[in-house]
Parts: C-alpha cells; sequence; structure tokens
C-alpha cells in the first residue's frame, strides 16, 4: 500500500521533477510489449480513452499519444498504481462518460474535456472538497458514494494528467522534444532556463 501511495503522489502530478524506477519500467514495457491484452480497461472502455488522449495530445510534426503507446501505458498503470477503490470510480467515470456520450466523434469528446477542464475554480473547489469527503469518508469506515459529475470530472482530470505524465517520460520525447541529460548530469547554479536550454523544458 505505501508503495502504490509513493508512486502515485510522485507520478500522477503534471508539475512532477522526477518519477520512480518502478514508473520508469512499467512504461519501458509498454513500449516493448505488444500483447493486445488489456489489465484495467474492456475493449470498448480502451477504445473510448484512446479516443480521448488522441485529442489531449494529438499527432502533429511530433508522434501523438497514440502513436507513443501512452493509451497501454495508462492501462497499466491503472492497475499496478491506484487503489482499488479508486480504479473502480475511474472505470465508473470512463463509463458514465461513455454513457452520455450518443456518437463518439472528435466534436462531442472536445466537449466532454471542455466540461470538465475549462470550469471555474469555485466548481473546481466544490467538485475537490467532495472529493476529499468522499475519501475521508473511506479511510473513516463509512459508506460514502460519489454522484455522476464527480465520477466523470474525476475520470477526466486523472486521465488529462495520466497523458501528460507519460507523454513527459516519452523516450522519443524525451530526447528529441526537450532538453535530455542522463543522471548524474551536470549542475549550474540560479541561471534562467533559456540560457541553460534554450527555452525547452527539461525532460525528466
Amino acid at each position: 500500500m505505501n508503495r502504490r501511495k509513493a508512486l502515485k503522489n510522485l507520478g500522477a502530478t503534471i508539475g512532477i521533477t522526477t518519477l520512480p524506477p518502478t514508473i520508469l519500467s512499467i512504461f519501458e514495457s509498454c513500449q516493448k510489449n505488444n500483447s493486445n491484452k488489456l489489465l484495467s480497461f474492456n475493449n470498448e472502455q480502451f477504445e473510448f480513452i484512446s479516443s480521448i488522449i488522441d485529442i489531449i495530445i494529438p499527432r502533429t510534426d511530433t508522434p501523438g499519444a497514440i502513436d507513443l503507446n501512452l493509451n497501454k501505458f495508462i492501462d497499466v498503470y491503472i492497475e499496478e498504481v491506484l487503489y482499488k477503490k479508486e480504479k473502480e470510480n475511474f472505470l465508473k467515470g470512463l463509463d458514465i462518460c461513455k454513457k452520455n456520450i450518443q456518437i463518439v466523434d472528435e466534436k462531442s469528446l472536445k466537449g466532454l474535456l471542455d466540461k470538465y477542464l475549462k470550469i471555474d475554480d469555485n466548481l473546481v473547489d466544490k467538485y475537490d472538497d467532495m472529493i476529499s469527503d468522499f475519501e475521508d469518508d473511506l479511510k473513516n469506515g463509512r459508506n460514502s458514494v460519489l454522484n455522476e459529475n464527480i465520477l466523470e470530472y474525476t475520470f477526466i482530470k486523472k486521465l488529462r494528467d495520466f497523458t501528460v505524465m507519460s507523454f513527459r517520460i516519452n523516450e522519443f520525447i524525451a530526447k528529441n522534444e526537450m532538453e535530455y541529460l542522463p543522471v548524474p548530469g551536470k549542475y549550474y547554479g540560479c541561471i534562467d532556463l533559456k540560457e541553460a536550454t534554450g527555452g525547452k523544458v527539461w525532460a525528466l
């Protein structure tokens, strides 16, 4: 349980600076594994999240989320890192989103992303407070449920975070689109990003 908590706290945020070897090994195995076996999703769910992350990070002059197999990483990450109840709620949110979209196309999926990623700060605070209360209830053995809006919000927010995290640790992106320096690397004191890397974000 401590391992899962540590991995989740270190890995599931966009502003991460370092990642534990276990997450990196999960990612590496996904890059090498050509198996179609899924751990967390059924085929319909996998196709649905693949369509969403393809909108979050589409193919441009660089490979997109699908080209980089980020969907496979997310499938493994959810199984290996999330607590059982978190996984259940993530999949519930996925199924609710899928059920509420009559036609799964780019327009409807962009609308779904905008619905939960472009909300005002007050609503974000409200949703986050409700999620926090739910988690407290679980810890204290009280029965508690999240409504459909919160489940959808949690699913979209986590899927976005997982997608961005896995994109940033991808070897191709790290070496070709970001400033990459293998550990231990060199240390320079207080210099700005423009001077250090030409403005590129450091790869993880």
